[in-house]
């Protein structure tokens, strides 16, 4: 009995600490989660609603602040891909606030194209992230 113990103990210690290191993920890779989502959230925008201004506009609040997020946790591990993120989500910004002050076909569909590049800078910043999570 007393040898059976002996063989368990180290046993289920080692399983213990393996499922802990499991958890142990940077910061950044729930950072870079929420950004995924709300990014997605509004490539969901449906452009032709009526309150598709809105929502994109409500949208790019909560990508600035996700963003914000990954790079605080990121630090500079992931400067270049963050600095193409900020500076696509910049035109992107502008292009709904044009969309906004002037709603047209045109101003809508350069906001349309300006969230295509927007997302896969963001793609590519979630991508090289989650190879470290």
């Amino acid at each position: 009995m007393r040898s059976a113990l002996a063989i368990a103990m180290p046993t289920l210690l080692l399983s213990l600490s393996v499922a802990a290191c499991s958890d142990d993920k940077p910061a950044v890779c729930s950072s870079v989660d929420s950004l995924k989502s709300s990014v997605d959230d509004v490539k969901n925008i449906n452009v032709g609603s009526s309150g598709a201004l809105t929502d994109l506009q409500s949208g790019l609040t909560a990508i600035k602040a996700d963003l914000a997020d990954v790079k605080s946790d990121a630090k500079s591990e992931f400067s270049s891909q963050i600095s193409s993120v900020e500076t696509s989500y910049a035109t992107l910004k502008t292009s709904v606030e044009a969309a906004t002050a002037g709603p047209s076909a045109a101003t809508l569909a350069a906001a349309g194209s300006e969230l295509s590049a927007f997302s896969s800078d963001v793609k590519t910043l979630i991508s090289d992230v989650q190879s470290t999570c």
